[in-house]
């Protein structure tokens, strides 16, 4: 009887320790101090933010300059770029700013490779991949050709190729480089976003695998790589939902981004209360969270329907 008891006592210790320490490590990602100023070294050290004309990538170019780094904001508009930078201007006078105009979803392997070597002036430290395009609500069988290569160009193949052009520069640098890419919780479970959902996958798995490539290249200790997965943001994507506890603006989900750099994972949700919504919904029955999502995801498209 009494090895009876003290086996199933055990096994509930054991499990209670576990949960706990799962927790703990859980919460203690959030309250972890950045590491963001490590790349803030030598003289003048810049940083480059791709789509950085309106939401999360505006809020990014911000929140680096307000963290002393000069900053080249990335877009497709050469004029919503000049108002940005006009406006950080104002705020940050200590700051310097340039701008690099291209579209990424139809950017040649010559433009991308001309907009990095614009950059051999500058003592860059920082790349952040933001750019994201084609986030339209609607079923695949609406999405156009046009907008399938599009979304793929701008969510994939644009952040790949100016990775790859910018690795050995920082390859060859001395101290840290940091590369942040802002992937997207669509990459799960969203219906009538499937291209949008599957592009942003890629930097999901591109900064995993890429990560695992730093250790076995030994550059683990130079180069930094990481992913943030974002759900939810309103001043974002054509959002205009009000503020709330799930749906941050723009700006919180920039400074949660930046909070999150030298956490030592590749991969984590941001921003605190989008852990927990994603954690809720993956401990439930994928039917169950079918459910949820589905019918969330057919009344956004019956919007767009009578928009037009």
């Amino acid at each position: 009887m009494a090895i009876a008891f003290i086996i199933p006592t055990g096994v509930g210790i054991a499990t209670i320790v576990f949960l706990f320490l799962r927790f703990s490590r859980f919460v203690y990602l959030y309250l972890h101090p950045s590491s963001l100023s490590q790349y803030h070294y030598g003289e003048e050290p810049w940083a480059l933010v791709t789509g950085a004309s309106n939401g999360i990538g505006k809020f990014l170019a911000a929140e680096l300059a307000r963290n002393g780094f000069n900053v080249i904001l990335h877009g497709r508009n050469p004029s919503k770029l000049e108002n940005v930078v006009s406006t950080l201007r104002q705020q940050f006078s200590q700051c310097e700013f340039r701008t690099a105009v291209l579209d990424a979803s139809s950017a040649t392997h010559r433009q991308i490779s001309d907009l990095v070597s614009s950059f051999d002036d500058i003592h860059l430290t920082i790349l952040v991949n933001n750019v994201a395009g084609g986030r339209i609500v609607q079923p695949l069988t609406n999405t156009s050709p046009d907008q399938v290569d599009s979304s793929l160009n701008c969510n994939a193949r644009f952040p790949a190729q100016l990775t790859r052009s910018l690795l050995p520069r920082f390859a060859a640098s001395r101290d840290r480089s940091l590369i942040l890419n802002i992937g997207s919780a669509a990459n799960t479970f969203a219906p009538y976003a499937s291209v949008y959902g599957g592009s942003k996958a890629c930097n999901q798995a591109m900064s995993s695998c890429l990560n695992v490539e730093m250790v076995a290249e030994n550059l683990a200790s130079k180069i930094e790589i990481l992913c943030i997965s974002v759900a939810a943001v309103t001043e974002a994507a054509q959002n205009t939902a009000p503020v709330s506890l799930f749906t941050p603006a723009a700006s919180t989900m920039a400074k949660a981004s930046l909070a999150r750099v030298g956490c030592g994972r590749a991969i984590v949700v941001g921003y605190f209360w989008h852990a927990v919504q994603l954690a809720f919904l993956g401990w439930l029955p994928m039917s169950v969270t079918t459910s949820i999502v589905a019918p969330i995801m057919r009344e956004r498209w019956e919007e767009e329907k009578r928009k037009k």
